[in-house]
């Protein structure tokens, strides 16, 4: 509702995200510009104005003007249109509030690509927030990021009795503009079989028992594992009963925070508690993540070894490769040691 607010701290800075008096969303640093402090301290909460508490120096929840300043004849000189809340890009997709600090960046949906138009059957607008979770990783976040970039690794650390859910050798990578990209893999033999299948790509419109489908979804997406990319820091495995957003945030060079948030369409509140079906979602995924973490940590400390010469990259991993294409990009090109650079060499294969 209008004036509600929740804090955003997780691009290293203080923000406040805040709905106006005009329904818009809108991003604003959360710095009070007398002397700094927080403008608001609260986790989410609602207000008409954001009114500091350190001197009650207030804002507009619309457009950040600054409103109200107590003694304001003791200050010779303040122009109120100089001391506004600094704001910053704020633009949501199907429901997702996607915030950005550079004011000249391309267009979120832009940006995207072909990735809201494929993904608009998932009905984001419809979902809720079912369960969230978090893990601090000692590994760069580059290199968890890589990790959910293919599935070259599944059937060796995501296995069971000799037994992988997804076959790998089918996987196919769409590179999409931008260092954004799809993965779709079907489904094991055994896996694709126990669902009444004849062959991996005898797609069916089955629904998982206990949850709630979204209808929308292709019969595709719901016999493959299909799963999407947007640079630099989201990935998301889709499907047809709720999906989990696993973002990436750098703590530093060898640290990085891992979120994982499922959204789906429920019909219970999840701050009483997951029933048992969705209890078991999450331990299976949460499972699946932990024997991703697991190989994390060595690896940062291989890869620090002066015995890693370059990275060979083969089809099943050029995702990784167009991700860090995309990440030189960023840093500029020229401006990155030429040894260290990374080949340009994925846009012929970049389509829809």
């Amino acid at each position: 509702a209008p004036g509600d607010y929740f804090p955003f701290d997780d691009l290293g800075v203080p923000l406040i995200i805040v709905r106006g008096a005009d329904n818009e969303l809108r991003c604003f640093y959360n710095t009070c510009q007398h002397r700094g402090a927080p403008v608001v301290r609260d986790e989410r909460g609602h207000a008409r104005t954001l009114r500091c508490q350190y001197h009650s120096w207030s804002y507009d929840i619309t457009d950040g003007s600054l409103t109200a300043v107590p003694d304001e004849r003791d200050f010779v000189g303040l122009n109120r249109a100089e001391r506004c809340l600094p704001q910053i890009r704020c633009e949501v997709w199907d429901g997702w509030v996607f915030v950005n600090q550079d004011t000249s960046a391309t267009p979120l949906l832009e940006w995207m690509g072909p990735i809201p138009a494929q993904l608009a059957e998932l009905q984001g607008p419809t979902l809720q927030t079912v369960a969230r979770r978090t893990e601090v990783v000692p590994c760069n976040w580059k290199v968890t990021a890589e990790a959910f970039l293919e599935v070259y690794h599944f059937r060796h650390i995501h296995q069971k009795d000799g037994d992988s859910h997804l076959d790998n050798r089918g996987a196919t990578m769409g590179l999409l503009p931008n260092g954004c990209s799809r993965m779709v893999t079907p489904f094991s033999g055994s896996s694709y079989k126990n669902l009444g299948m004849e062959t991996w790509d005898d797609w069916k419109h089955w629904e998982v028992p206990g949850f709630i489908d979204i209808p929308t979804v292709n019969p595709m997406v719901r016999c493959t594992s299909s799963a999407y990319s947007i640079f630099p820091n989201l990935i998301t495995p889709i499907a047809a009963y709720g999906f989990p957003f696993i973002t990436f945030w750098p703590i530093d060079k060898g640290t990085t925070r891992i979120d994982w948030t499922h959204y789906a369409p429920l019909d219970f509140d999840p701050s009483n508690g997951l029933p048992p079906h969705w209890e078991a979602r999450m331990e299976n995924f949460d499972r699946i993540m932990g024997e991703d973490f697991e190989n994390m940590a060595p690896m940062q400390r291989s890869l620090e070894s002066p015995a890693m010469r370059g990275v060979p990259i083969n089809y099943q991993e050029r995702r990784i490769w167009h991700f860090h294409e995309e990440v030189d990009r960023m840093i500029g090109i020229d401006r990155i040691p030429e040894h260290l650079r990374v080949k340009q060499l994925m846009a012929p294969y970049v389509g829809d």
